[in-house]
Order: structure tokens, then C-alpha cells, then sequence
């Protein structure tokens, strides 16, 4: 099978700026993927090179086997929700939709009514003047109504109220999912779509510093509470994140059973009791990682 997104050693600056620095991962059809990533890790400019707004300074892209070319050709394969939708402030919800219809080949009229109607869009509500919510939805209908094979979500539950959020969540990706879409979601709220996730990238310092298969982290991942010896001391550069340190009593979270086991068989503690971890609670702590939390 081959994969829906290819990138290797993609890179991108701006000015003197790097912000991708050698970007290198690839997704199969069918999976969703979340990106993790403190804000300007570059997110949102790995998005725009995948969507061909953007070209990469170095390196290679592939959707759904056709490179960007400038001319945009491939995101009539792509649907994109941003982070902060925009559209033309003179036009109705229902005016932006109509207009959009004319650029996708594969629009379905009766799909973007359906979820106008799922969403609780007004198509005669004005553009300019409307809330960051119902932005975010047409968002949505734009981005689904001409039934793309790969989804690019960038915040795609920002700005919605909660009973939307969660229908959002439940509903229109859970239903992407099951269609056999592939989706890369950058999410601050990641542990809302453990449900649906496969696997975690987490984008740090430019690269995709490490891959996470969610049934490995479902489960592998731990907490570790144990009682150092006198003396011991761990090895630097451990995959770990440090919860607490009291005296000699560490509290450790692994993502990984052979780094738990290896801890246990290392002699280094007295004791040392292990816990298994919910995902949504994982997720959490390799947002954590992707905010600059610490490795021990």
C-alpha cells in the first residue's frame, strides 16, 4: 500500500528563520495522524507546502503520489480547515458556499447541505461580522463537501462551542475515519481525538523528532513510581518525562514497555511500582513534550 503523504527532508525558512528543518515522515491511507507542536514549530507552514500555497526550500512532497507544483492541482484531493478561516466579508454562508462549488470538481451539492444542516449554519448569515465559531464551520463544509481522500486540520475545534466541538468530534471526523480518509490534525486538544487517532507525530525543533503508534501508547505507556538507591543515578538522555522528584523517590511516565522493563531490571532502585497510563492522559503528556517539557 502506498502512502497517502510523503515528506522527506522537507525544509523551509523565512529570512533567517528556520522553521522546518528537515521534516521526514509519511502516513497510509486510512490512518489519522495527530501533529503535536508548540506554537511556531511550523504546523501551519508544513500545512500550506502539503496544500502547494507554500514551496518548500529543499526536499520532497507527495500527495497521494502527485507533487506540489504551484499550480494547486492537488488540493482537489485535499480538504483544509485552518486554524483562522477567512472568507469574502460581502458574502452570506451561503454565497461562500456557492462560490467554492465552482473551483472543486467533485463538489456534492446534497453532502454540503447535510452538514450546513448538521452544523446549524444559516446559509443567509453575512461573512462579515460572524462569529470564529460558525467561521470554523464553513470551514468544515468547505473543506468536506467535495469528498476529499486526505484531510489537513489545523485547530479544526477552535473556536467552536462545546456541544459542537464534541458532534465535530464524534461525528464528521469519526465518520472521515471510518471512510477510510487519510487526516493529519494539528490539535491543542489532542486527548479528544484519542478515539479516532493512530498515530502521534510530534514536530519539535523543525523535525519530526519522534512517531508514536497510539496502540503502543494504549497499551505500553506507564507511570513509573519507585525509591532510588543510595548513589544510583539514572542515565542521562532517557525518553522519559520527570513528574516529581522527592528526594529519592522519582515519579517517571514511559510511552514504551522496554524502557519500563529496562528501568526495573537496571538495580538503580529499591523499589519501583508501575501503572498503566489512559491514553487521553499520554496524550497529554507528549503535548507536554511538545510544549518543551523536560527529558530526563
Amino acid at each position: 500500500m502506498n502512502p497517502a503523504i510523503v515528506l522527506t527532508d522537507v525544509r523551509r525558512s523565512f529570512g533567517s528563520k528556520a522553521v522546518l528543518r528537515g521534516v521526514t515522515a509519511s502516513a497510509l491511507p486510512g490512518k489519522v495522524i495527530g501533529l503535536l507542536g508548540r506554537n511556531g514549530e511550523g504546523k501551519t507552514t508544513l500545512f500550506k507546502i502539503l496544500l502547494d500555497m507554500l514551496a518548500a526550500d529543499s526536499g520532497s512532497v507527495q500527495v497521494l503520489g502527485q507533487s506540489p507544483d504551484g499550480t494547486g492541482s492537488l488540493r482537489q484531493s485535499v480538504g483544509y480547515v485552518p486554524e483562522r478561516p477567512a472568507f469574502h466579508g460581502f458574502m452570506t454562508v451561503g454565497e461562500v458556499l456557492a462560490f467554492r462549488s465552482s473551483l472543486f470538481k467533485g463538489w456534492h451539492a446534497g453532502k454540503a447541505d447535510k452538514l450546513v444542516q448538521d452544523l446549524g449554519l444559516d446559509p443567509a448569515t453575512p461573512i462579515r461580522g460572524a462569529s470564529k465559531g460558525t467561521l470554523g464551520k464553513v470551514a468544515w463544509v468547505c473543506a468536506a463537501a467535495h469528498d476529499p481522500s486526505v484531510f489537513l486540520l489545523d485547530e479544526p475545534t477552535s473556536g467552536l462551542d462545546a456541544l459542537v466541538r464534541e458532534d465535530v468530534l464524534n461525528h464528521l471526523i469519526g465518520e472521515l475515519h471510518d471512510g477510510f480518509k487519510t487526516l493529519l490534525i494539528a490539535n491543542h486538544r489532542m486527548e479528544e481525538l484519542a478515539g479516532v487517532l493512530d498515530e502521534v507525530w510530534l514536530l519539535q525543533g523543525g523535525v519530526i523528532r519522534s512517531v508514536h503508534p497510539v496502540e503502543t501508547l494504549r497499551t505500553q505507556a506507564c507511570r513509573l513510581t519507585g525509591r532510588l538507591k543510595e548513589g544510583a543515578v539514572l542515565p542521562a538522555g532517557l525518553p522519559v518525562v520527570s513528574l516529581r522528584t522527592d528526594g529519592p523517590v522519582l515519579e517517571l511516565v514511559v510511552f514504551e514497555r522496554s524502557l519500563a522493563d529496562m528501568l526495573a531490571a537496571s538495580g538503580s532502585f529499591e523499589s519501583l511500582e508501575r501503572a498503566p497510563l489512559a491514553l487521553g492522559e499520554s496524550l497529554k503528556y507528549l503535548l507536554r513534550l511538545s510544549e518543551g517539557g523536560r527529558h530526563d
